[in-house]
């Protein structure tokens, strides 16, 4: 059992270290916050929590893919290097494809809540 904690506490550390450097995640982190917090405030129901919350963690996992990818591409060619741009500029696209996907997610689900509320609010 102490070594499934250990791996946990490991994939954690990894998680923070991502939002400590990268500006990012700092982007995705509040936008994770305020998505969360408008889904609460105009009462998302569960299959909408479904597909927010897989849009939510896909960006996290392909930010986390694409910091790791970048990392280890630094590694190998400290020098500047075509291929190894091009690498990194193909993890960076799969996060924006994601980034993308999310907010229309997003817009998706709670447009016709903020609709209704507009509508409905007189």
């Amino acid at each position: 059992m102490s070594k499934a904690f250990r791996s946990i506490s490991i994939a954690w550390s990894g998680i923070i270290t991502l939002i400590k450097e990268e500006n990012n995640a700092k982007i995705h982190l509040a936008s994770t916050i305020l998505v969360i917090v408008v889904g609460i405030n105009i009462g998302f129901m569960a299959i909408e929590w479904l597909w927010i919350s897989l849009a939510i963690a896909g960006v996290w996992m392909a930010e986390l893919i694409n910091s790791a990818l970048e990392n280890i591409t630094d590694i190998v060619a400290p020098e500047h290097h075509p291929l190894a741009k091009k690498a990194k500029d193909f993890a960076a696209g799969a996060v924006l494809v994601m980034a993308i996907w999310a907010a229309f997610v997003f817009c998706l689900i709670s447009f016709p809540h903020l609709w209704m509320r507009l509508v409905f609010s007189n």
